[in-house]
């Protein structure tokens, strides 16, 4: 194999890298999982740390520089520190491997100081309520207070983003003062439009609310202006769009849409997701998979880089969502890897 860049047929470049470290969580968030939970197979079946670490020290060969840690929840994972502080020596074309993670916060108190010592470079946390009530009936089983314990250690330490899934009819009402507490912490809002996922079992039409309802309420509650950076909206390293405040206290503040259903990014893709079972999804809309399990456990050492290509392969310019909740993947988030 040549081992160069990873291009696929829209010539686009494949920087990042989302890896699932578990599909369990301590969460049943309801747009992520179904309530019952899931099967689960043999422990067997979930890539081991090492083999992680050697998947990663592939994708920074081909030209990924950074990695997303996810899952389910990865701090579920034992040895987390340990393989960030591997992951983050990774050797790259600029420098070594940016590590990031997102979390559900739950247990980010006690373990933000030592992921930051370990070489994280930055955090995400979802947070889809600041409201307790609200909050346990969106997570079925989590605890608000913990989450904001956690945010207040993590940005101790580093850069801190929130993810929160902007739902009519449930937290619409609390996009606005969401933002203002981000904001007032130094930490980044990033609003994400309600995606079709398990063959739309977890989508429901009307709670979808569009990126630019979703900007028009933060601006209106807050009584400023939102513009883009560039005049047409500035990407990070991955899907979201971020726009600025104008005037008042917050002038100069940062916030974030992720907008699949509406505003389509899939012209400037750039990643690549791995699940907790070493399946490798080249969109997170589509069923399609390469099994990198199978290929970091054989003894052919271009069995790797076959399965990725061929999987690049099938990379489309565009994703399959429906409004109406159709086109979407077979499985839950939580399954191929938040």
């Amino acid at each position: 194999m040549h081992g160069g860049p990873l291009v696929d047929r829209q010539e686009r470049t494949v920087r990042y890298l989302r890896v699932s470290l578990t599909d369990r969580c301590n969460y049943r968030c309801t747009y992520c999982m179904p309530e019952r939970g899931l099967e689960y197979g043999p422990r067997s079946e979930v890539l081991s740390l090492e083999e992680v670490v050697r998947l990663c020290e592939a994708f920074a060969r081909w030209g990924v520089e950074r990695v997303r840690l996810t899952g389910g929840e990865p701090t579920l994972r034992r040895g987390l520190v340990e393989l960030v502080a591997q992951l983050s020596t990774i050797p790259t074309a600029r420098g070594t491997l940016e590590v990031v993670m997102t979390t559900n916060g739950e247990r980010l108190e006690a373990l933000a100081p030592a992921l930051w010592r370990a070489g994280l470079r930055g955090l995400t946390v979802s947070l889809d309520s600041l409201e307790p009530e609200r909050f346990a009936r969106i997570t079925r089983r989590g605890t608000l207070r913990r989450v904001l314990a956690g945010v207040e250690a993590a940005r101790r330490g580093g850069p801190v983003k929130l993810n929160t899934v902007a739902l009519a009819g449930f937290n619409e009402d609390e996009l606005a003062e969401i933002t203002r507490w981000a904001w007032e912490r130094d930490v980044v809002p990033r609003f994400i439009e309600l995606m079709p996922m398990a063959s739309g079992e977890l989508f429901v039409p009307g709670e979808l609310m569009a990126a630019a309802e979703i900007r028009d309420r933060v601006a209106q509650g807050l009584d400023l202006r939102l513009r883009p950076d560039d005049g047409a909206g500035v990407a990070g390293a991955g899907p979201a769009t971020y726009w600025r405040a104008e005037g008042g206290r917050f002038r100069g503040r940062r916030l974030g849409t992720i907008a699949a259903m509406t505003e389509h990014f899939c012209e400037r893709c750039n990643r690549l997701r791995v699940s907790a079972t070493g399946r490798l999804h080249a969109c997170l809309a589509r069923d399609e998979t390469g099994d990198l399990r199978a290929a970091l456990r054989s003894s052919d050492p271009d069995r790797l880089e076959a399965v990725v290509r061929s999987a690049l392969g099938t990379k489309r310019d565009g994703h399959g969502f429906n409004i109406d909740g159709s086109g979407g993947p077979s499985k839950a988030m939580v399954s191929i890897g938040g």
